[in-house]
């Protein structure tokens, strides 16, 4: 039965396959990626999925293993049997014992795709098809789909509109009004095709194109390959016409011929060598293409050049072999990258823009383009040829195959982003309780869970909270007195029952609910930290107690400096300055249940600190600021003022692993109050204090029991290290999410509710970043009169900003303001992009010490 595969494997140096050895149960937490192929076609595409997620991907290679139950008013994909494959590269014939939901689906055996195959292969082909037609999980491309992607007129008029270097082509057609949206171009002629075109007309047409070497083909989703493909020459017409009349016999009423010029691809001036290429472009999870690999084909340019009449080689080899230097390859990689985007991307517009009628779930992720290298005065030009859809790695596989064991990570990518659209199919449908719905700038928490298809059952002390009508359920209940945790959370559960609410996970965005949230999600069942864990979190005072007393016993205590925490001393009146140590001067005074930068005041001697503290202290019993941390039994205590870089540190973690961190850079704060006022994302340090830092930042929150989430963590770098500032038991705020996302495809929100729900997610941690941000945050006292929010919507047109609104307006000014947007530039570069925030800054007269950390090297 696998013969096939077990040869494939064999070439690529793994072993045969194996049965399982016992039937397995369904998890309902586990992506199941599914891909309709013969056994022997797609094993690199499992390759890839197995490094990324061991066993979570199946080959099916017959419908029998396949199983649809109706659930409610839609049918929904089961998986009975399949063939996976585990880290080590062992397949493995898996049956379920009970079935496994399919949460991600690509069908490589099409009707149209078989149209030559076997008759046996057409029947299975047919199944899978009806499979497909059933789906309600995402899916890569799709029949409908593949009727325009493998249609190589349709695509060659989307790249010649984008500029994309395309051969000069006649195109023939039966029906042309398909094409009656697509952008009108030189290199492009439409020619209605009747079936009884006579030979003289035939000829007269190629004898007016002004190529004299040109090729013929059929164009449409049946056509892949060379199928009736021919290179003719008009020094005998008779033939070509004949091979016209051929070809146009074969096309069905929806297929077009084409007629275009033929492009010589000898790679250099005194040799008939030529190169064809592979390009492999992926669509990211925030539908931004990247070109993610290329893979080359060399031949003599008198025969056909593909994967199966000549051995494939990577790019860089055919650059050695042109003794090119390293800027000529660079700038040769770079053409072709920019070919592949520029290909990728009015697909997926015009797919959006037209293709109403083709099922939600279905999009184009992923396609292979054929280019030739042209070789024009002593340049080598990339020439789009054709596009394949999905169905286009078997000449990878036939790579790795002649380069195994040495695979590549071309498909990575693709992978990523099944499991980006998997993840949020596995969440719809979810209900998730949310204690609290916190201010403005949580607004695409919500925005976010719409779109999914979450149901957020939103819990609020405001009866007019904005978020009240992104919920699918919204229950009023007074939560700010967080010295009365238990009883609230005690009403919230009696609420959810006796409502009958099924709740799937419980989370928050809010600080100031974090403990709260960690007690609901108790009392009702759900995976949460526990609440100690969540109260130590929310008290930095608590927080640095717990790392001192970790780490005291594994060190001496006049070394205690060395250590993560920061020692402190806690202020319950005036009496209590004269004990604290001179050598913490200047200090930093803060309240240890206080939000962001709420309380935060450095104080320079001891005499300041004695004449400010009761006036301190006064403020923060008196003040209402909401969300500053004020409705707990909080203390008031100091720090030293540390010297060094400041950063902020992202955690994912799930059952206390480290799944992925990343550092932010942040500027100074202001010499007084402590705002946060300017960051850079990703950060600019050395690789190894990064990682300093993120163990620093994981080892913190492993000490005081944070175990499920994503985290944020505040620290400094200084001469002897880490200093972890605060813990934050819930997702970063402000800026954020938003720039991770679109830095480097990690979606922080879409984690907060995967890990709330018990599911792991997947995150590459090693994925490099494509942008760089760098920016400030606005606050009423600094800002308001320069960049209000009318002045803000006019700058987020401009393509090089990225501008936040944190708040519906410009708040009224308050001695430890929140901002109430966010200001950044993006640019590839970030010595450009400092360049370009220094004349934004200088313009507005933003010149403060603070900003200088970006806009200046």
């Amino acid at each position: 039965m696998f013969e096939t595969l077990n040869s494939v494997l064999q070439a690529y140096k793994l072993k045969s396959i194996k049965e399982a050895p016992a039937e397995l149960e369904s998890d309902e937490s586990k992506p199941c990626l599914v891909f309709f192929t013969l056994a022997d076609e797609r094993l690199t595409l499992l390759l890839a999925a197995s490094r990324i997620l061991p066993e979570s991907a199946f080959i099916v290679t017959e419908p029998t293993w396949v199983k649809v139950l109706q659930e409610g008013n839609k049918s929904v994909l089961y998986l009975l049997e399949g063939i996976t494959m585990n880290e080590f590269g062992q397949c493995f014939h898996t049956k379920f014992k009970t079935p496994q939901r399919i949460t991600f689906l690509c069908n490589f055996c099409t009707e149209a795709g078989f149209s030559f195959y076997e008759p046996v292969h057409q029947e299975k082909a047919q199944k899978f098809q009806f499979y497909e037609g059933l789906a309600d999980c995402p899916m890569s491309s799709g029949i409908e789909l593949e009727e325009y992607t493998n249609d190589k007129l349709h695509t060659r008029l989307l790249a010649a509109a984008r500029n994309v270097n395309v051969p000069q082509t006649m195109a023939f057609g039966f029906f042309l009004d398909k094409y009656n949206h697509h952008p009108i171009t030189p290199q492009v002629q439409l020619i209605s095709l009747s079936r009884n075109l006579s030979s003289d007309e035939i000829r007269k047409y190629l004898t007016a194109f002004p190529a004299s070497k040109f090729v013929i083909k059929p164009s449409g989703t049946r056509w892949m390959g060379s199928r009736l493909c021919t290179i003719e020459s008009k020094d005998n017409l008779d033939r070509a016409v004949e091979n016209f009349k051929k070809c146009m016999d074969s096309l069905q009423d929806n297929d077009c011929l084409l007629v275009e010029k033929f492009i010589d691809s000898s790679i250099t001036d005194n040799c008939n060598l030529g190169a064809r290429l592979r390009v492999f472009v992926t669509r990211r999870p925030n539908n931004v293409v990247e070109t993610s690999g290329i893979i080359c084909n060399l031949g003599y340019v008198d025969q056909p050049i593909n994967g199966d009449t000549s051995e494939s080689f990577s790019i860089n080899y055919v650059c050695n072999l042109l003794q090119l230097t390293n800027e000529e390859k660079n700038q040769l990689v770079d053409k072709i990258n920019r070919l592949g985007e520029a290909v990728l991307e009015p697909i997926i517009d015009y797919e959006t823009q037209y293709l109403t009628h083709v099922p939600q779930n279905k999009q184009t992720d992923f396609i292979g383009l054929d280019v030739v290298l042209k070789n024009h005065k002593g340049q080598l030009e990339p020439f789009l040829i054709e596009v394949n859809d999905h169905d286009c790695i078997s000449t990878l596989q036939l790579y790795e195959v002649q380069h195994s064991p040495n695979r590549t990570d071309i498909l990575d990518k693709w992978v990523e982003t099944m499991l980006y659209r998997c993840y949020q199919y596995m969440l719809k449908g979810k209900n998730i309780l949310m204690i609290g719905g916190g201010g403005y700038s949580k607004l695409n928490i919500f925005e976010f869970a719409n779109q999914v298809g979450i149901n957020i059952i939103l819990v609020d002390s405001n009866p007019q909270h904005f978020s009240a009508s992104y919920s699918s359920q919204f229950f009023n209940i007074d939560i700010d007195d967080h010295t009365k945790d238990i009883e609230n959370a005690l009403a919230i559960v009696e609420v959810v029952r006796n409502h009958c609410i099924a709740v799937d996970g419980v989370v928050t965005f809010w600080e100031d609910n974090v403990p709260l949230s960690s007690l609901v999600a108790s009392f009702l069942g759900k995976p949460a930290n526990d609440y100690q864990s969540a109260s130590i979190a929310k008290s930095k005072l608590l927080t640095h107690k717990k790392i001192l007393a970790d780490e005291f016993n594994k060190l001496i205590f006049d070394c205690r400096e060395f250590s993560n925490g920061v020692d402190f001393r806690v202020l319950n009146n005036v009496a209590d300055v004269p004990n604290i140590p001179q050598k913490y001067y200047p200090l930093v005074i803060k309240l240890d249940t206080g939000c962001g930068s709420f309380g935060v005041e450095v104080i320079q001697t001891k005499e300041e600190l004695l004449a400010r503290f009761e006036d301190y202290k006064s403020y923060i019993q008196t003040a209402t600021q909401y969300g500053a941390g004020l409705s707990f039994k909080y203390q008031i205590f100091v720090t030293p003022y540390l010297q060094g870089s400041e950063h902020h540190v992202d955690l994912i973690m799930f059952d206390g692993e480290l799944v992925a961190g990343y550092v932010t850079d942040k500027s100074p704060t202001m010499p007084t109050l402590c705002k946060e006022m300017a960051e850079i994302m990703p950060s600019l340090v050395d690789r190894e204090k990064q990682e300093n830092m993120i163990h620093a930042a994981w080892k913190g929150c492993h000490n005081i029991g944070l175990k499920d989430g994503v985290f944020c963590v505040d620290v400094i770098y200084t001469s002897l290290g880490v200093k972890i500032l605060e813990i934050n038991a819930r997702m970063g705020g402000f800026y954020i999410s938003k720039w991770q996302f679109n830095l480097r495809d990690v979606n922080l929100i879409l984690y907060s509710y995967l890990i709330a729900c018990r599911i792991k997610p997947f995150v590459n941690q090693n994925s490099l970043p494509r942008l760089y941000y760098n920016g400030f945050l606005c606050y009423a006292s600094l800002h308001k009169h320069i960049l209000d929010v009318a002045k803000l919507k006019d700058l987020s047109s401009d393509p090089d900003f990225f501008v936040i609104l944190l708040d519906k307006g410009i708040p009224s000014d308050e001695k430890y303001e929140e901002p109430y947007a966010s200001v950044a530039i993006c640019s590839q570069n970030i010595a450009e992009a400092k360049q370009k925030m220094k004349r934004f800054l200088d313009e507005h007269s933003l010149n403060r010490e603070e900003y200088r950390f970006i806009c200046e090297d």
